[in-house]
């Protein structure tokens, strides 16, 4: 073959040929490096400028790192964490232009006196430096990043402020929000209840013997299968996996690393409207009143006593109130500290300092991470001997017991019940019950073992060894269920009927407690019921029901013991010069809302303007 070659080569048309041949391998070689080489890192356009893919994973990094302090997101989160951090830097170059084009700008001075203002940089009232770059070094950010954030968000405030002031809701629809939010109704109500109905005379056989007949699905036992199974999963081998002291010690060293959780505090709060009670309430709470003595007299005074666990500094309600907690000192009563709803009073009961947890909280997590690697690993070194010995026919009961096996024989429903009803044993966990019910009622008997891939990274192989098909239970044996389903069926009745009479009667013009009293039920008043606040007495499904009802008029519901009948008695309608607090709070979340709405309509039309264009296939590789 090659002689014949070298004697092509003789022939001056081979020549240009094969000369041809290396020209265009070589240039498409060239072409694939030059496109790669010169591949665009820009994964979006906002008004024909490029975003360049490292400034959105600076972004989308930022925000990884907050959500896996409290869990590793899974390939969805990851996605969304993705877009979130896409939207927010293609608003902000949105903003950014706008503002360029506008001559918005923030004086260095008012930059650096509004950092400097941040409590949380501050010693003593003053800024100190050391503390911002610490402040920063926790939470992830450099000097430079912060102040270009700072200053960006400034600026944004100055435009979106200027865009949304005039966002107010009418006093108008304010007031009808509040007659609407506001309304009180009371109620009255009478339970009728199954088990309190005269117990009808026994039954003849006749009567029970046709009941479980027109009844069949009440009696009928399901479909059951017999099977043979066997489990390899890493979660049934990871409690029995050992773990040193040296492998846990060199777990958390590595976790302690990564992980910087924020500081938090758990507190005792009172919010007292009248600032000479909140030195009242300061006062007797520094002397040595308890925290329950404390709330029966925030209650007297109008005050308002809550106790907020293990709380990020942006939690609380007002900005004013976290900064205070955070620079009190921990086990010492701290106020009056003036804020937006009041003064507040406060007590820091713990204290927890930004950084790793300790040891002893994590070794538990840790531990069982480490075995379900290792169960991992020889789950993964057995699957194929496993697979080697089902191809080869070996019986389910006649593989090798060094394969890490869990294996079990017994008989179920489509539910993975067993026959007296309770969940089948199968190892793994309830997920690998539904996936093992699942394949087995997919299957038929004779059908070889093979296996297959369950959850959390298991396998299972079963066979079936028989089918009971469902079966109506003889009378005989379910004569005594029988029996009491028919009573409990003719009480039920009994209730209902009750309970219609009486709302028919209420209804047709009759007082709602002589048609109790006439039915010798007892009658009770139930507390005044907003649509705002949770009601007592009725449940929450009663709610829409009482606000149908005119004064007078009567309905039937049903309840976990029978049947309840509730009438309306009263209907409260406050005005809203009764409630300028309310009125007031309304007002402010409808302002709120409506400049919200404002500015996110202006942020799409911008957008829209801004042509803004994303290339997917380059966003992905963000996330993935």
């Amino acid at each position: 073959m090659l002689t014949w070659f070298r004697k092509l080569l003789e022939n001056w048309i081979a020549r240009v040929f094969f000369g041809l041949l290396v020209v265009v391998f070589v240039f498409w070689g060239i072409s694939n490096v030059v496109t790669l080489v010169s591949s665009s890192t820009t994964v979006a356009h906002v008004g024909g400028k490029g975003i360049d893919l490292s400034v959105v994973q600076v972004e989308y990094q930022s925000e990884l790192n907050q959500a896996e302090q409290k869990s590793p997101p899974d390939a969805a989160g990851r996605q969304k964490i993705a877009q979130n951090a896409l939207a927010v830097v293609l608003r902000q170059q949105a903003y950014t232009d706008l503002e360029n084009a506008l001559g918005i700008v923030v004086p260095d001075a008012a930059l650096r006196a509004a950092i400097q203002s941040i409590p949380a940089f501050q010693t003593a009232g003053a800024f100190d430096n050391q503390k911002f770059d610490q402040v920063l070094l926790q939470n992830n950010f450099t000097p430079a990043r912060f102040i270009a954030e700072e200053k960006a968000d400034m600026a944004n405030q100055q435009l979106i402020a200027a865009i949304t002031t005039g966002a107010a809701a009418p006093a108008a629809l304010t007031d009808q929000i509040f007659e609407f939010v506001a309304q009180a109704r009371s109620a009255a109500t009478v339970d009728v209840s199954t088990a309190a109905q005269i117990a009808p005379p026994p039954p003849s056989p006749a009567t029970l013997l046709r009941y479980w007949k027109n009844h069949p699905q009440k009696y009928t036992s399901p479909e059951y299968r017999t099977i043979k199974l066997v489990v390899l999963s890493p979660a049934v081998l990871a409690p029995s996996e050992p773990v040193s002291p040296a492998e846990l010690q060199a777990a958390y060293a590595q976790t302690a690393a990564s992980i910087n959780l924020p500081a938090n505090r758990s507190v005792q709060i009172l919010t007292v409207p009248d600032p000479a009670k909140a030195q009242k309430l300061a006062a007797d709470w520094k002397a040595g009143a308890s925290w329950a003595q404390i709330q029966a007299e925030a209650a007297a005074a109008g005050a308002t006593a809550v106790e907020l666990d293990h709380q990020k500094q942006n939690q609380f309600p007002s900005a004013t109130l976290g900064d205070a907690i955070f620079a009190a000192t921990p086990h010492a009563v701290t106020g009056p500290v003036a804020g937006p709803f009041g003064a507040y009073v406060f007590e820091v009961t713990d204290a927890v300092a930004a950084g790793a947890p300790a040891f002893a909280d994590l070794a538990p997590q840790l531990k069982q991470q480490l075995q379900l690697q290792k169960a991992q690993q020889e789950v993964n070194q057995d699957v194929d001997n496993v697979q080697d010995a089902l191809a080869g026919q070996t019986p389910l009961d006649k593989l090798p017991g060094n394969l890490g096996l869990a294996a079990v024989q017994g008989t179920l429903d489509a539910k993975g019940d067993t026959l007296d009803g309770t969940p089948a044993p199968v190892p793994g966990g309830a997920d690998m019950r539904e996936a093992v019910v699942r394949a087995v009622f997919a299957a038929h008997v004779g059908d070889p073992a093979t296996l297959m891939s369950g959850p959390d990274n298991g396998y299972f192989a079963f066979t079936i060894d028989s089918i009971t098909p469902p079966a109506v239970k003889p009378y005989d044996q379910v004569q005594a269920q029988v029996a009491a389903d028919w009573q409990h069926d003719e009480l039920q009745r009994e209730a209902e009927q009750t309970a219609a009479n009486l709302m028919q009667s209420v209804n047709g013009g009759g007082h709602f407690d002589a048609a109790a009293a006439a039915a010798g039920l007892p009658v009770t008043p139930i507390a005044p019921v907003s649509r705002g606040s949770a009601p007592v007495g009725i449940p929450e499904s009663a709610v829409p029901v009482l606000f149908s009802l005119q004064p007078g008029q009567a309905a039937m519901l049903p309840s976990a013991d029978g049947f309840m009948v509730m009438a309306l008695t009263k209907i409260d309608n406050p005005t809203p010069a009764e409630a300028p607090d309310e009125v007031a709070g309304i007002q402010q979340a409808l302002n709120k809302s409506l400049q919200t709405d404002t500015a996110e309509s202006f942020l799409s039309g911008l957008q829209t303007r801004e042509h803004v264009s994303i290339d997917p296939k380059l966003f992905a590789q963000i996330y993935q």
